[in-house]
């Protein structure tokens, strides 16, 4: 490996050829706290000489580079000089701001202009908006990566315009114009005197070995970032005018940040990663990809990928999965509990083994029933109620039976992987007397513990009276002792039932109990005998219920046996 190491100034930098951030670059992704960190550090007046790290680049041909490390602050200053050029022409000081922008976008030896930064993933947005001489003004439509540099953009100009407005405030207005001038010339020489060590390498491999080791500024590269590496690296583009696996990787982060509630590709790739193969820590995440991803299977990896996104977003977004009908109805709302109102993630490599066998019908709807029932009750007991800790241990047990389901040779083999995960989950379950006396704790006086107590009695309920199909999205909490001059106990469990919306407000609204109890009965709600039977509703009857309640949610409706 041929490595060529020269200290540069920015101004060298730029006027030593263009730089293309490769296809295997992460987005530009600098926050404002970045943008800002960095334009305070890089004209603070008392640094002289300011050293910004290195930039890595390697060869594509004379006075051409690709762009290793370096991206985020190459792409910072870049937007940094396109508002000093703009404020220069706002200002009319036209030859000053054509003047940086010959350090922006240049002219080759046939004399056609070109960028001397390019970047494929935020084109037209970053070329037409931001380094453009003339802003375009028509619409484009703008991914994570072009609010970043907008916001890049906003950020920095606002400063040179307190910057600005400070030189002239106590100037005379005859002079207001200089005054201007010269600080702007300031912030630019500052810019343009940056120091970097310009590393050159001969050829783009060698550059994909740096790029995965180099991190010397910003945010830090993630297993994601060097995964795609690794896989672009492995599946080089066929030309310039078509790069699949480039878009294939850039649909599944769509995938992803589509989501209701994004979700960060690292997880993914690291649960993805736990659901099929042995058990790694995320931190460890790339050197277990780099091992066992190779030539021979890197495109069929890539293409479980893509299909794993759409399988992992349906972990919290069921609704979205084309698995599911009228009779599986049931193991959808199971699927929504864990996610969204247990918000249970730990166990993601086994659910999204799950989707992905059922997907392909190598398991059956009893099969994926069981499974997502088992986890939805574990850690109803075991997290939500009992408030337990899910430690390594539990993140590697759902690891490890993810991983012998998947890889399970036949249907007979994955059954007796099933069962040992039960068998597994009902070592684990806390005891009785744990969970009832956690259980007792439950009020809705705290907000936290709201949606729970409406999903405890909306499954309790279902497992009452099954024959009333009850939609829980439509519910509300009716208390049995009304708020106004109620007791200590009126936000307890064994208070509160989960009717329909239009039974709560005016239908019952704060009448006495009496009153409500006749009103639920005249509406057809089935209730519970010893509410059916009661003449009144005291505290002892709120504590006898929620005990009640505790022991049949533990025995019955929750039991893992």
């Amino acid at each position: 490996m041929k490595i060529q190491c020269i200290e540069r100034d920015i101004r060298q930098v730029l006027e030593s050829g263009t730089y293309l951030i490769p296809r295997f670059q992460r987005p530009f992704s600098w926050e404002k706290e970045h943008v800002e960190e960095f334009w305070i550090d890089s004209t603070a007046e008392v640094k002289k000489d300011y050293f910004i790290g290195a930039f890595v680049s390697y060869n594509l041909s004379s006075s051409s580079y690709g762009l290793v490390d370096g991206q985020q602050r190459l792409t910072t200053i870049t937007i940094a000089l396109c508002a000093i050029r703009d404020k220069f022409i706002e200002l009319g000081h036209d030859a000053l701001g054509k003047g940086v922008h010959r350090l922006i976008e240049t002219r080759d030896l046939n004399d056609q202009t070109q960028f001397v930064l390019k970047t494929e993933t935020s084109y037209p947005f970053l070329q037409a908006k931001i380094q453009s001489l003339d802003k375009e003004s028509s619409y484009i439509e703008a991914g994570q990566e072009e609010k970043a540099l907008s916001v890049a953009y906003q950020t920095i100009a606002g400063y040179i315009k307190e910057g600005v407005d400070k030189a002239i405030e106590n100037v005379h207005p005859s002079k207001a114009k200089d005054a201007g001038k010269k600080w702007l010339e300031q912030a630019r020489n500052k810019l343009l005197a940056l120091k970097v060590i310009s590393i050159t390498l001969d050829n783009q491999d060698d550059a994909y070995l740096i790029f995965e080791t180099l991190n010397t500024r910003g945010k830090d590269l993630t297993a994601a970032d060097l995964a795609k590496n690794h896989f672009l690296r492995l599946l080089p583009d066929k030309g310039k005018a078509l790069d699949r696996p480039k878009d294939h990787w850039n649909e599944i982060q769509s995938t992803l940040d589509a989501a209701e509630r994004p979700i960060e590709i690292k997880t993914f790739l690291h649960h993805y990663w736990l659901s099929k193969y042995p058990f790694t820590t995320e931190k460890r995440l790339f050197k277990a990809i780099k091992d066992e991803v190779t030539a021979l299977n890197v495109k069929d990896l890539l293409d479980e990928l893509r299909s794993d996104a759409v399988l992992y977003r349906g972990i919290t977004e069921p609704g979205n999965l084309a698995l599911w009908n009228k009779a599986t109805r049931d193991i959808e709302d199971s699927l929504l509990c864990i996610s969204g109102i247990l918000n249970i993630q730990i166990a993601n490599p086994l659910l999204l083994t799950v989707l992905r066998l059922y997907k392909a019908k190598l398991l059956k709807d009893g099969q994926v029933r069981e499974l997502f029932s088992l986890v939805e009750r574990y850690h109803f007991i075991f997290t939500t109620i009992s408030a337990q800790p899910s430690s390594g241990g539990v993140s590697k047990m759902y690891a490890a039976h993810a991983r012998d389901i998947a890889n399970a040779s036949d249907a007979n083999s994955r059954g007796i992987c099933i069962m040992d995960f039960k068998r597994k989950i009902v070592s684990k379950v806390p005891s009785r007397e744990v969970f009832i006396s956690k259980f007792k704790q439950l009020s809705y006086q705290n907000q936290r513990q709201r949606e729970v107590i409406r999903y405890t009695l909306w499954r309790l309920d279902q497992k009452r009276n099954s024959a009333v199909d009850i939609d829980r999205s439509s519910t509300s909490i009716e208390h049995l002792m009304p708020l106004s001059g109620g007791s200590g106990n009126v936000h307890n469990i064994g208070n509160l039932l989960v009717v329909p919306v239009k039974f709560n407000g005016e239908v019952l609204g704060d009448k006495p109990f009496v009153q409500k109890k006749a009103l639920l009965i005249k509406h057809g709600y089935a209730l519970e005998p010893e509410i059916a039977t009661a003449m009144a509703w005291t505290n002892a009857e709120i504590e006898q219920r929620t005990t009640r309640l505790a022991e049949y949610a533990y025995d019955t409706v929750w039991a893992i046996k």
